[in-house]
């Protein structure tokens, strides 16, 4: 069988949907190599997967953890830092980083994380089959479908057409005018040109990085998605859950057996970025928690927030980290950011959410949970005690929201169980036409 690398980007939602694939891909008899950052590998071995090192001199060990330290003390992470890392990968690139890293191994198929396209530019370089994918919906100029990082629910009406142009040019707009500072598209091009990567292989007009247009498998069935115009070089695949994964330890004996649970997490990245204004939130959870002693409640603070800094009632536990997956199995509701994975988990689980966005992908997230009616969503600056308790109580009380995710969920797992990603992979490795 073959030889597979996978390499993604180092953030969760990432590495976590690659583990699922991985796992499949590792039980039909392929071999499963990581080529990623050191920072990752103790990670990638405790799911026991076999793990080679790329990007040393940019990303020498331990590197994420002193990024984390400086966020936690308010020095932000910035365009500055983050060019200067892109600069140092491109020119390792150039200088054949990957195929150095795998020339032992031999791979037959790389599949790189669409999070960096510096990665699949370069990539293509090796002559190795190269099929990205993505933990993130695609966020690309379409009149019926709006950017992410928007609240609108296209509705079909030639008013909401109108509104979702708007927005889509705004982006832009601002893109050029006021977040030039992010925009990394010299160097993509500058990358391209030297690794004779064909220009027009590479599409700006996307709300994140440039996306290139190489087979790309979607780590999100269509189901959740609004109706969209086919995009190009995208297979819309299954949500990518990782049931196997190992996780945190959890005081399961903490947890009454004959009270519903309602787990409460805002992601790691956002429990170091926004500390303050996250504490705020869960305190404000735990006044509504208090106020429904019928109820359990399971908060993940991160590790940057301590026990101690809260206000607890009886019926909560506050823990750094909770086994996602293992809790939402227990759980009547989830209260979250809407990031990408754990809506997908919570959807495979049939868990309701309340989705309160904040940043990046979470309102168009939020926004598709809205439209299917598997949650409610919460504006930071609405959100009180008050309010997020009759948001849970809504989901508790009201049938529909279960209805519908109780069948979005038997879709979900339908789809995991076929696993079309895998067939897009064998098919490429056999030189067939990807359809």
């Amino acid at each position: 069988m073959a030889t597979i690398v996978l390499m993604p980007f180092h953030w969760a939602a990432d590495m976590n949907a690659s583990f699922a694939l991985a796992r499949k891909l590792q039980n039909r008899g392929h071999r499963i190599v990581y080529l990623t950052i050191p920072d990752t590998e103790d990670r990638i071995r405790a799911q026991g997967f076999d793990w080679l090192p790329v990007f040393n001199q940019v990303f020498p060990k331990g590197e994420l953890e002193k990024q984390s330290a400086s966020e936690i003390q308010g020095k932000a992470y910035g365009p500055a830092e983050f060019k200067a890392r892109l600069r140092g990968m491109c020119e390792l690139l150039r200088n054949n980083e990957i195929g150095r890293a795998t020339e032992v191994i031999r791979p037959d198929l790389l599949l790189v994380s669409s999070g960096m396209p510096w990665v699949g530019i370069a990539a293509c370089k090796t002559a190795i089959p190269v099929i990205q994918f993505s933990s993130t919906l695609i966020s690309v100029e379409d009149w019926s479908v709006p950017p992410f990082r928007t609240n609108l629910v296209p509705d079909g009406s030639l008013l909401s057409h109108i509104r979702i142009l708007l927005a889509w040019k705004k982006l832009f707009l601002r893109r050029r005018f006021r977040n030039r500072a992010w925009d990394i598209s010299s160097e993509l091009k500058s990358l391209a040109r030297d690794c004779g990567f064909p220009r027009n292989k590479i599409d700006f007009a996307v709300e994140t990085w440039p996306r290139l247009l190489l087979p790309e498998l979607v780590f999100c069935p269509k189901d959740l998605d609004f109706p969209r115009h086919k995009v190009r070089e995208a297979f819309f695949v299954e949500a990518s859950i990782d049931l196997q994964r190992k996780d945190a330890s959890f005081p399961w004996s903490r947890l009454d057996q004959h009270r519903p649970v309602v787990l409460c997490a805002l992601g790691s990245l956002l429990a170091t970025k926004a500390a303050p204004k996250v504490s705020r939130f869960f305190q404000m959870f735990l006044d509504a928690i208090r106020e429904r002693p019928a109820l359990q409640a399971v908060v993940a603070i991160g590790g940057a927030l301590k026990p101690e800094e809260f206000d607890c009632p009886a019926n909560a536990l506050l823990v750094s980290h909770a086994p996602q997956l293992e809790l939402l199995k227990r759980c009547a509701v989830m209260v979250g950011h809407g990031g990408f994975s754990s809506v997908k988990e919570c959807i495979f689980m049939g868990v309701p959410m309340l989705l309160v966005p904040l940043s990046y992908d979470e309102p168009g997230n939020a926004a598709r949970v809205v439209h299917h009616k598997i949650g409610v969503r919460l504006q930071l600056e609405d959100a009180s005690a008050l309010t997020l308790g009759s948001c849970m109580d809504t989901l508790l009380e009201n049938e529909v929201y279960r209805e519908n995710i109780r069948r979005m969920s038997q879709q979900f797992v339908e789809i995991e169980k076929r696993s079309p990603a895998c067939q897009i992979i064998e098919n490429t490795l056999a030189g067939r036409t990807i359809t």
